[in-house]
């Protein structure tokens, strides 16, 4: 057989290959891994952190109108992971099971309370809905949040809306 230039082929060499390669393979995935746990940090950062301008509160309302005039009866404001709220979601994911006590009678009505979620909610979140109740829930507008995805089974995004009633009819009801 004649000389080639090919180098030989070893059992030995293709494992070693073989394991370089899932070493690359291993470190790229935990560089990623370390890149999105920084960027949920940032973004958690920003949620905790963001302030409510009048640039900010135009850009939503634009949006809002927009929404309506496509017959949209909602909007979702943002989506952030449930782990961000204080009880990983379960406040929100409870929100309508009905309560395990008997109401008190000197208690104030269920309206004139804010829903317990709320406070589960990061601090930048809070503030929206502090607007929407001060500004928007008069003219008929709703505030909710509910769990908008679910991953393996848990509480996956918490998404927070805007609602409106689909006609006039449907304001006073």
């Amino acid at each position: 057989m004649a000389e080639t230039s090919v180098p030989p082929l070893s059992v030995a060499g293709l494992f070693a290959e073989r394991d370089a390669r899932r070493r690359r393979e291993q470190e790229a995935e935990e560089q990623l891994k370390r890149r999105q746990l920084e960027e949920l940090a940032e973004f958690k950062k920003r949620l905790d952190t963001f302030q409510l301008t009048d640039e900010r509160v135009q850009i939503v309302l634009d949006r809002v109108k927009r929404a309506f005039e496509r017959g949209e009866t909602e909007l979702l404001l943002t989506s952030f992971p449930s782990d961000f709220c204080t009880d990983s979601g379960r406040a929100i994911i409870n929100a309508d099971a009905p309560p395990i006590n008997k109401p008190d009678r000197n208690a104030p009505a269920a309206e004139s309370i804010e829903p317990a979620w709320l406070a589960t909610l990061p601090a930048g979140a809070r503030q929206v809905y502090g607007y929407w109740k001060n500004n928007l829930e008069s003219g008929g507008f709703k505030f909710s949040a509910r769990i908008v995805s679910y991953v393996d089974g848990k509480p996956g995004d918490v998404g927070l809306f805007f609602s409106w009633p689909k006609s006039t009819m449907d304001l006073h009801a």
